[in-house]
């Protein structure tokens, strides 16, 4: 019990670095296999970012450093990004660390709630540091609402 106490600290320590503060109903953690795995009712919360999902895996390097979690099942998110801020929901969500890419796969939905513009994909490739965005279709096509001044 001790030992588990100690790694759980351990980890803590770890994603507060970042602020990623996580909460669900059932924990593990893999230190051979470098993961931690958050199932049911998963609620990730990082400055304005919120991600509830129903499992969330972190991946970590060597360092102990978080490198990307996994998000999965019926995903719902609030993503910001200085004054913009996204609101959507999608099957998976995986954010890289190092390159800043969030990527929703399946049944992707984003809407940026300051315009009220919108897209929809069976893919949407978000990458926070270049300022791009990637949508794909799949058996639907690509859907996008932008507002245009008159």
């Amino acid at each position: 019990m001790k030992k588990i106490f100690i790694i759980f600290i351990l980890f803590i320590s770890i994603i507060n670095a970042k602020t990623l503060h996580i909460t669900s109903k059932k924990f593990y953690y893999d230190s051979n296999k470098m993961i931690s795995v958050f199932i049911g009712d998963v609620n990730a919360t990082e400055g304005k970012d919120n991600i509830l999902a129903q499992k969330m895996v972190i991946y970590f390097n060597k360092n102990k450093k978080p490198i990307k979690y996994i998000a999965e099942g019926n995903v719902k998110f609030v993503l910001s990004d200085e004054n913009v801020t996204y609101k959507g929901h999608c099957d998976k969500l995986i954010y890289n660390f190092l390159t800043t890419d969030t990527d929703l796969i399946g049944n992707a939905y984003v809407k940026k709630i300051e315009t009220n513009e919108s897209l929809s994909g069976n893919e949407i490739k978000l990458n926070k540091r270049n300022k791009t965005i990637e949508v794909k279709g799949g058996k639907k096509p690509v859907n996008i609402i932008i507002k245009v001044n008159e």
